[in-house]
């Protein structure tokens, strides 16, 4: 997989799975919300009801005529209560005496209260029998469905005998259309966040692979020889890694330009030097080719020539001295050509170092980038428990303003109403808990942008390592300059050997001319001169062949740095 590829991968793919789990999340999260809010209202409207006809002192009876009494108050009648309930809340309330619905706010289609029916076997079950309280997702009202709430109703001053029941219901289609709406208008929201979250990841990887790519040609120029290359003005003007390494590869570009240029001038020079030498140790093994004839001649002098021949010797052995310190002057230069070599390898090493940390810069890079994607993600559960909270908050003032119209309504009978704070009590919590969730949830969002910052601080470290890099560059190119300019102090003190050597030359040559005015001489003497010249010649020979060898390795250095282009 190329780095697009993987760009997309690390983002496209976390954005789509934890799309789809959050909204599988909110949607489980708030349509049980949702349901437990019904719940929450069903109960609070049905505590206030039976509140309501608690109040009235006495014992829940029936009359012969069948209706229902709570001491003075006739509760069959209480058609005024369960339609006031109604009309505050919206919801249909019924009062059940045992198993039978003797008064409700709830009506048929020809608008008759729906009375005398009877509970279903589930519900006696449970709020007769059983005593508690029951909430059913599926109550049918004239084949209308319903969310509903039961309570247990006990006779006055008893906590085991129970005499009825309270009911309360709403709409169960109305409801569902309204929590459908909220979970479709989340579950768009957060796949128009996915949609665009993927496409900034495409751009974002598309941008950074192209740049990346033209950096690669790029640096892939310089490899192949080509200096004279260019980055675009809009990378360089860019201010993330991307526009570092695009500044960096020039910077590096120049460094080597300029250092490629002063080594060629100097090679040139080293080369112009050779040729020198090789001249100068061409001339002198001509010259040192007469001598060797004149000597021979000098077979046939006079006794004389003894003196003379020990002067002569004398000369050629401080010419034996000067030729081999101008041998050990080659070897030095031959050496200090090979320190050129090492040096040049350092710095190839260097370069490989440099290459090695802009890849680890890359590594950071994808590790920033997942940790932005964690933060957007922090910040979308934030707002995610904020709305939670904003829904809850709503339905707290409803129903805080419903019971404040109650309570004024009723007067002193409005006492029962405390039922209905506590409901309002329970929903503060339920908002608290949400401002748990967010504070939670902003903790990570710090614990996110501090790993950030900790990357960021190893971006630097690698940058500053880049720095080091460069630095160990320029020493060596330092290096391969101070082995140039030892190299040229070798050749001239060659050059001060050689006119050593012509001095002794000439010397040699005056006392062979005193030698031919003398009469013949020490003949086994003469032929000791002739032999240490034949060795001159031969040491010359070799001094020739050791410039050709110096110029070969000058031409070699120079075709070496012909390899980078620079105009």
């Amino acid at each position: 997989m190329n780095i697009k590829k993987k760009i997309l991968g690390i983002t496209i793919a976390p954005v789509i799975i934890l799309g789809l789990i959050s909204m599988f999340l909110t949607t489980t999260m708030v349509r049980s919300a949702m349901l437990e809010e019904i719940e929450e209202a069903l109960r609070g409207t049905a505590a206030a009801t039976l509140a309501a006809y608690d109040q009235n002192t006495g014992d829940y009876l029936q009359t012969s005529n069948g209706d229902i009494w709570k001491g003075s108050y006739n509760i069959s009648k209480s058609e005024s209560l369960v339609d006031r309930i109604k009309g505050n809340t919206g919801m249909d309330v019924t009062f059940f005496y045992g198993d039978t619905r003797i008064m409700t706010s709830a009506v048929d289609a020809g608008g008759n209260r729906i009375l005398n029916s009877k509970a279903g076997d589930r519900i006696v079950e449970k709020v007769l029998q059983g005593g508690e309280s029951y909430f059913s997702h599926a109550v049918s009202i004239e084949g209308t469905l319903n969310y509903g709430y039961f309570i247990p109703v006990y006779q006055n001053g008893s906590t085991d005998e129970i005499i009825g029941m309270i009911f309360v219901g709403t709409d169960k289609q109305e409801k569902d259309a309204v929590i459908n709406k909220i979970l479709g208008t989340i579950s768009m929201a957060v796949c128009a966040v996915m949609i665009l979250c993927i496409a900034i990841g495409m751009k974002l990887a598309t941008s950074m692979s192209r740049n990346i790519r033209s950096s690669i040609e790029v640096v892939g120029k310089v490899a192949d020889g080509d200096l004279n290359v260019w980055v675009e003005d809009k990378l360089l003007g860019r201010h993330d890694e991307i526009g570092d390494l695009s500044r960096v590869t020039i910077t590096l570009r120049d460094a080597m330009k300029a250092t490629i240029q002063e080594i060629s001038q100097n090679a040139k020079r080293l080369l112009d030097a050779s040729e020198l030498l090789g001249t100068a140790a061409d001339q002198t093994n001509g010259t040192m080719d007469h001598v060797r004839m004149a000597v021979n001649q000098i077979v046939e002098n006079s006794t004389e020539q003894a003196q003379n021949s020990q002067n002569t010797s004398e000369h050629m052995r401080i010419m034996g001295e000067n030729i081999t310190e101008t041998s050990a002057e080659v070897e030095l230069l031959d050496d200090n050509a090979a320190s050129m070599q090492q040096s040049s390898e350092k710095a190839a090493e260097t370069l490989n170092n440099l290459r090695n940390i802009n890849i680890e810069v890359e590594r950071i890079i994808g590790e920033v980038q997942e940790q932005t994607n964690r933060t957007n993600d922090s910040v979308q559960k934030i707002h995610e428990a904020t709305a939670f909270i904003t829904s809850i908050a709503e339905e707290t003032n409803l129903l805080s303003l419903n019971a404040s119209i109650e309570a004024a309504r009723a007067g002193e009978s409005g006492r029962g109403f405390g039922v209905v704070a506590d409901q309002i009590k329970k929903l503060s919590e339920q908002s608290n808990e949400s401002s748990k969730e967010i504070e939670e949830t902003a903790k990570t969002l710090s614990e996110d942008s501090a790993k950030a910052v900790e990357i960021m601080q190893q971006m630097q470290e690698i940058i500053m390592n880049q720095s080091a890099s460069m630095q160990d560059t320029q020493k060596v190119v330092e290096e391969v300059i101070a082995q140039i300019g030892s190299s040229m102090q070798s050749i001239r003190q060659i050059k001060e050997s050689t006119g050593h050597l012509e001095s002794s030359r000439n010397e040699v040559l005056q006392a062979v001319s005193e030698l031919s005015e003398i009469a013949q001489g020490n003949v086994d003497s003469t032929k000791k001169t002739y032999d240490e010249t034949e060795e001159v010649v031969d040491t010359f020979k070799q001094v020739y062949v050791s410039a050709e060898q110096l110029r070969e390795i000058a031409d070699e250095l120079v075709s070496s740095i012909d390899y980078f282009k620079m105009q």
